[in-house]
């Protein structure tokens, strides 16, 4: 049975690491069974991950070759959906579509300058600069869609 995981939930998040490194090599980790990942990993169950779990997690992700930190996005992403309340207009998603696609489009262009000039230190820095702004709008945009979806499911 597939067990259906939220977006922008911690279950989602740890099944992304547990992709990676199997819920045994999860389990390996934390020194915990394989039983109470998975059930950390399972909606409505009352276990949950700390903090300190939640780190090495995600540094063991990125030492498998993982990219990024899904149980740290998750939070960042949740802590946003508390601060923000207000509801997203038409014109507000898309502005956000077309910062994102704008964002997008340069962090791409510059990647690819930085492939062609990997020891150029302007590239370098033009590329982490492009790709953190291409992050920060869609993470904003995320944050408006999350805030949607959570103020759609206060409403039914």
């Amino acid at each position: 049975m597939t067990i259906v995981r939220g977006p922008a939930t911690f279950e989602r998040a740890l099944s992304v690491i547990a992709d990676r490194l199997g819920w045994d090599g999860c389990a390996d980790v934390l020194a915990k069974s394989e039983s109470h990942i998975r059930k950390m990993g399972t909606p409505d169950t009352d276990r949950e991950l700390s903090m300190r779990d939640a780190v090495r997690l995600d540094a063991a992700y990125r030492r498998a070759g993982g990219e990024g930190a899904p149980l740290l996005e998750c939070y960042a992403l949740k802590l946003d959906l508390q601060v923000t309340g207000e509801a997203p207009s038409a014109d507000t998603m898309l502005n956000g579509a077309q910062a994102v696609a704008k964002e997008s489009g340069e962090a791409v262009a510059a990647i690819i300058s930085l492939a062609r000039n990997l020891h150029d230190p302007k590239s370098q820095a033009d590329a982490l600069r492009e790709t953190e702004e291409a992050i920060t709008h869609l993470t904003r945009i995320a944050t408006k869609i999350g805030t949607s979806i959570a103020q759609g499911n206060h409403r039914s």
